[in-house]
């Protein structure tokens, strides 16, 4: 039989006190204690009592008070970065006061966890903590390890290997701001819109070093025109830390080429690889490797600060098995003073029309840029006449906008505001005046534009003057007057005679061509002059704006419908309504039989 306790002085301090208290007014029931004990328990303890005391009477509103700071704590350290100070000050609060009331109940406390009921609620705690930690580490190790599966029928969602692999091997941050107006005006750019954002999205997914951003730019005006921007639907790729852009605008209504124009960009922000422009040699053109005034050496210069990889394509005039390379972003024919032979002829048909020498055809569509000259071979106006464009006899003596000391040279400051503003206004700033040497005049063939659609890029003054002999600075009588074109850009689907196309070609057969009335203008003597090189530069910039390095198919989205006739149809509705639910009952029944 266990010793019985002798004092049966409650243990709990606020029993003791009611006890006391009930006593005080019992003077016969006093306590024996020593007065020198009583003395030292009220020395020690007295200056806590009020506190417990007050505990005691407030514990509820306490504790609630504790409760809701722990969970604004958490909140705000978890969701509220600017306020993790805060946060962790209202958490250290909550804390401290659930811990007051957990210590002025420490007897209940303790039983609580310690009786029957107690324990079912510790292991209740304790089950779900280690739940809620095993989702927790599930979560951290699915983040740090993730997979994506695409399911659609067409990979939809799935970017090419080529670009996987240099995404994951990106060796610098990429900026990408995707230019569309808030307010977008019709369907169909909102459809662009959804597919660049989707894109972009799954190229930020494959590497941290991919970041992107939607800006409309009437709100941001001046960045706009940093980065060469003129119009809405336009996408900047730009490495950061480097005067690297590359622009990539719509191919077509479906933005069938976004991802290979995407990858093309990134391969230029990152130096990986270069566009490739080529001068044709062989003829009499001019030679970019020259340094003297009639070279092109300061030309090919500008175009390597563009980021371009500027070489010669030479081809002998006895060379019969040529052609144009495959990897050619753009062709420049500079002008060339002997004969086109026929091999040559037929290998930039086929370079114009899309195709290779053996059929085959090429992978992107010719880009080309002539410099004529009045005195250019029939061999090469008869190519040119071929693809849409008339080189005139003589050249251009415009008596209002001809330089007054030199009155062979036209000087182009009219510029068509139909032309492309990537040429003519580049990033919102008109060009200056250009200055042309003896520039002949240029003019589209009068025929049914529908498989071309010429455009002039610049004019002259209505009182220009077109005069054959290269002698005579004078007009007189009988030269025509009229509104020349010296400069001109077409787009081109077919040559001068074919069938216009009932529906659009594939990309590879349409032909963007520039065509300058003059060679001299971009020569190491006159490049430097206002804005003859920008005019120059600006026209192969836009030219092969939409040339991609790689050819990548693009993946067209399939509607997959579900067929079902009436009786299907219902049977799918009520079996989702019915079946489940219905399961779920039964299930509940025999429970609640079973533990009845």
């Amino acid at each position: 039989m266990s010793q019985q306790r002798i004092d049966d002085t409650p243990r709990d301090w606020r029993r003791r006190r009611s006890r006391d208290r009930q006593g005080a007014g019992r003077p016969e029931e006093s306590s024996e204690e020593p007065q020198a004990l009583q003395e030292q328990s009220r020395t020690l303890f007295s200056f806590l009592e009020p506190v417990f005391d007050f505990i005691a009477v407030f514990y509820a509103p306490i504790l609630i008070a504790g409760v809701v700071g722990l969970i604004a704590g958490a909140v705000l350290l978890a969701f509220v970065g600017s306020l993790k100070l805060y946060g962790g000050i209202v958490l250290a609060i909550g804390a401290a006061l659930v811990l007051l009331v957990a210590v002025s109940y420490f007897s209940q406390v303790i039983a609580a966890f310690f009786s029957r009921t107690g324990r079912y609620g510790v292991n209740t705690v304790i089950m779900t903590a280690a739940f809620i930690g095993l989702v927790i580490l599930a979560n951290y190790v699915a983040f740090e390890n993730h997979f994506r599966a695409d399911t659609t029928a067409t990979n939809q969602f799935s970017l090419a290997n080529r670009t996987e692999d240099l995404l994951d091997n990106l060796d610098r941050p990429i900026n990408v701001i995707a230019y569309y107006p808030d307010q977008i005006p019709d369907i169909d750019m909102l459809t662009r819109r959804g597919k660049v954002d989707t894109m972009l999205g799954e190229f930020s997914k494959r590497s941290r070093n991919f970041d992107y951003q939607f800006i409309d730019p009437q709100k941001e005006p001046d960045l706009a025109r940093s980065q060469g921007i003129t119009s809405y639907e336009s996408i900047a790729v730009a490495a950061v830390g480097t005067d690297l852009i590359d622009l990539v605008q719509p191919t077509d209504a479906s933005y069938s080429r976004l991802e290979q124009d995407l990858y093309t960009a990134l391969l230029v922000a990152t130096e990986t690889q270069q566009k490739k422009v080529y001068f044709l040699a062989g003829h009499g053109e001019r030679d970019i490797n020259r340094a003297e005034e009639d070279g092109y050496q300061q030309i090919k210069d500008g175009l390597e600060v563009d980021n371009y990889a500027v070489e010669s394509l030479f081809w002998s005039p006895t060379q019969e098995d040529v052609t144009v390379p495959d990897d050619a972003a753009l062709v420049v024919i500079a002008g060339p003073t002997g004969q086109l032979p026929p091999a040559h002829a037929d290998a930039l048909n086929f370079y114009m029309a899309g195709r290779q020498p053996d059929g085959e055809p090429r992978r992107e569509g010719a880009r080309l840029i002539f410099l004529a000259e009045p005195d250019t071979h029939d061999t090469f106006r008869a190519f040119l006449a071929f693809w849409g464009v008339l080189v005139a006899d003589g050249y251009i003596r415009d008596v209002e906008g001809s330089q007054p000391n030199a009155p062979r040279t036209l000087r182009v400051g009219i510029y068509n505001p139909q032309a492309p503003p990537e040429i003519v206004a580049p990033r919102g700033q008109p060009l200056q005046v250009a200055f042309m040497p003896g520039a002949a005049a240029l003019e589209p063939v009068p025929e049914d534009t529908t498989s071309r659609i010429p455009v002039p890029i610049a004019a002259t003054t209505p009182s220009a003057r077109l005069i054959s002999d290269i002698e005579r600075t004078d007009p007189v009588e009988g030269d025509p007057q009229s509104v020349f074109f010296p400069a001109i850009y077409l787009d081109i689907v077919a040559p001068v005679g074919a069938a216009a196309p009932t529906e659009r070609p594939p990309d590879n057969q349409i032909a963007g061509m520039t065509v300058f009335g003059d060679s001299d203008f971009i020569a190491n003597r006159n490049v430097q002059r206002g804005s003859s090189a920008a005019l120059f530069l600006n026209s192969a910039n836009y030219l092969m704006g939409d040339f991609s390095l790689v050819s990548i198919r693009d993946r067209e989205f399939v509607y997959r419908e579900w067929n079902l006739d009436a009786n299907e149809f219902n049977f799918v509705r009520f079996s989702t309504w019915l079946l489940l639910p219905g399961l779920m009952g039964i299930m509940a029944v025999v429970v609640w039989w079973v533990r009845r």
